[in-house]
């Protein structure tokens, strides 16, 4: 499916690939960012060659203008661990993630340019506000923070309804 937008404040035309709310994991120590298997599979497959599978690749990434700075690259290695069939971003990931100060819960995207000859691709960024409510963690199902929904087992439960 083809999700066409502009990215944030009206600039480039771009084709959405997907979004991924960030996981503790993809924002911890290890500094790697775990693509999803079929997004990986659909979006990323013509840079990861089966010979450069074990040590990666460099992917140049460019910031969604969003941010003040729009327009940054971002360098990321791209690499498949065989161990647990896992597609990953790493070298990079640790840096971006410090910088946009992310956190477990918050959103990243991954879109490529459709108007430029090189298909550049973009990464962007939401900050999600976060509750604690009984020891879990939800997220504010509106911009007022009126109602809160908790995600269990994928499906979000909105209380009192």
């Amino acid at each position: 499916m083809l999700v066409v937008g502009r990215s944030p404040r009206g600039g480039r035309r771009v084709e959405i690939l997907f979004e991924k709310v960030l996981t503790p994991s993809d924002v911890g120590r290890l500094n790697r960012l775990v693509i999803p298997k079929h997004h990986a599979e659909r979006n990323f497959r013509p840079f990861l060659h089966p010979e450069a599978a074990a040590k990666g690749v460099l992917m140049n990434v460019e910031e969604e203008e969003e941010a003040a700075e729009g327009g940054k690259m971002w360098r990321f290695r791209y690499s498949y661990w065989r161990s647990s069939q896992s597609y990953v971003l790493m070298r990079g990931w640790g840096r971006f993630v410090k910088e946009k100060r992310l956190s477990a819960g918050d959103l990243v995207r991954f879109s490529r340019s459709i108007l430029s000859s090189d298909k550049q691709l973009c990464i962007g960024w939401k900050k999600i506000d976060k509750k604690v409510i009984g020891g879990r963690l939800a997220a504010p199902a509106d911009a007022g923070g009126g109602q809160v929904v908790i995600r269990l087992f994928g499906v979000d439960i909105v209380p009192g309804k």
